[in-house]
């Protein structure tokens, strides 16, 4: 009898589980036909892997297909393991949350108004390479980088705003952060990344990059979005120029592996993780965003690098990890974690119906022109411009694709690079009056 009961109860698993994956292949389907997402995915609950797959190509030229064992590079996801390591060292009384930059860089022009927490926390005000100006940081990307070669960009820069008053993600605090472990520890970054944490974790396969000349096994080759349904070669980069918050490559095997640490309080103490996890202003901890996601707690964070996008999100109470990494240049990730985490929490949400269908000449000169959003928007003031061409409409930061409302009304689309909902509004008369982007508001003129 209990040998019937448990081969009815694997039986029903067996059939649960492959009900869940067909429905999480079903969903993932249209994104990669559409060359919107190709990479891996992953989803884990209650320590046991529910789903691991992989969708498209590492490498297009040699039609190489991606595998779970595919590495990626991260992107700012890499920053969760900066601040982990500084959290080691803290632990170890190497250093302390509340020394003074100067400690570590006694030349730093702002040293003495700022602390490590702010650096972890992304409020010390520290403004971005190329912010000042004097340099372009897109073409220092494309040639290797030291932590101090890069701090020295910065050092003598006036701060944006007065230190823990807001937060910014800058880049240049994780910089800096990588240059005080190197410092303390006397090993080169990556080398400490790996003997503090992807060692002891069993994480393999993942790493810090040391430079174009190195030779990294089963990494993915980056690609980028053209018009609306292709890509090319994504721009190379050399990834020691994102040494501290981008340089990390790895897999989702790997992170599920860094997740299972964090829900078990391993590798660091309770304590520890209870302060990474605490949201210090703005839902932002030490390099996690600490944002509730289905009426749940969620740590998540998300990467874009060129020819890049990642996202890593934990459900504590639920147990629920659920990792996308992509090797296209486009924000999708976070929307199909988001959606993962709903199919296996059972929650409802809305599948985005993508659709290749053009537009008639009618249908798109109601929504072509110019709309002026205000100073709250991602860019002050943008004059967001429009245009259609050959069936499809573009906006001033690239392709809109058409999402199918089942009407054809084709007021709603996705910004592609980026991934922003974009809504076209009509007033009493049916004629379009604004355009919501992500929720804020531009104002046809």
């Amino acid at each position: 009898m209990k040998k019937i009961l448990f081969s009815g109860l694997f039986f029903s698993f067996w059939v649960s589980a492959l009900a869940q994956t067909k429905e999480i292949n079903a969903l993932i389907k249209p994104y990669v036909e559409t060359n919107n997402f190709s990479g891996s995915v992953l989803v884990a609950q209650n320590g046991k892997t529910l789903f691991s797959g992989a969708f498209g190509q590492m490498n297009r030229s040699y039609n190489i297909p991606n595998t779970p064992q595919t590495k990626f590079y991260l992107a700012s996801v890499s920053m969760i393991f900066t601040s982990a390591a500084i959290m080691k060292l803290v632990e170890e009384k190497k250093l302390s949350l509340d020394d003074p930059l100067t400690k570590y860089l006694p030349d730093y022009k702002q040293g003495n108004r700022l602390t490590l927490e702010n650096l972890l926390t992304q409020r010390s005000g520290i403004p971005a390479i190329g912010d000042n100006r004097k340099v372009n940081y897109d073409s220092i990307t494309k040639f290797p980088h030291t932590p101090d070669q890069l701090i020295d960009f910065i050092k003598d820069d006036s701060l944006l705003f007065a230190p823990d008053s807001k937060y910014n993600h800058g880049r240049s605090d994780y910089i800096i952060l990588a240059f005080i472990i190197e410092k303390v520890t006397g090993k080169s970054f990556g080398s400490y990344l790996k003997e503090t944490i992807f060692d002891p974790l069993g994480m393999s396969n993942t790493g810090h990059s040391s430079g174009e000349k190195e030779i990294v096994t089963n990494l993915a080759l980056g690609y980028a979005p053209v018009g609306h349904y292709d890509v090319e070669n994504a721009y190379q980069i050399d990834w020691t120029s994102k040494t501290g918050h981008g340089s990390i490559y790895s897999t989702a095997e790997d992170l599920n592996k860094f997740a299972t640490a964090i829900l078990n309080n391993e590798l660091l103490s309770k304590e520890s993780w209870q302060k990474i996890f605490t949201d210090y202003g703005n839902g932002v901890g030490y390099a996690w965003f600490i944002r509730d996601h289905l009426d749940k707690k969620r740590f998540q964070m998300n990467g874009r690098s060129p020819g890049f996008s990642s996202y890593f999100g934990i459900y504590p109470d639920d147990k629920l990890v659920v990792i996308v990494l992509s090797n296209n240049y486009i924000s999708l990730p976070p929307e199909i974690g988001k959606q993962l985490a709903a199919l296996v929490l059972k929650k409802p949400f809305t599948k985005t119906n993508i659709t290749t269908t053009k537009l008639s000449e009618e249908q798109a000169i109601r929504l072509t022109g110019k709309y002026k959003f205000d100073d709250k928007f991602y860019v002050k003031n943008l004059e967001m411009d429009v245009s259609f061409n050959d069936g499809y409409l573009s906006c001033t930061w690239g392709a809109l694709i058409p999402i199918n409302d089942s009407k054809n009304k084709f007021t709603k689309f996705i910004q592609r690079d980026y991934w922003s909902d974009v809504e076209f509004i009509e007033n009493s008369k049916g004629e379009i009056e604004a355009m919501m982007y992500d929720g804020h508001k531009g104002v046809r003129k």
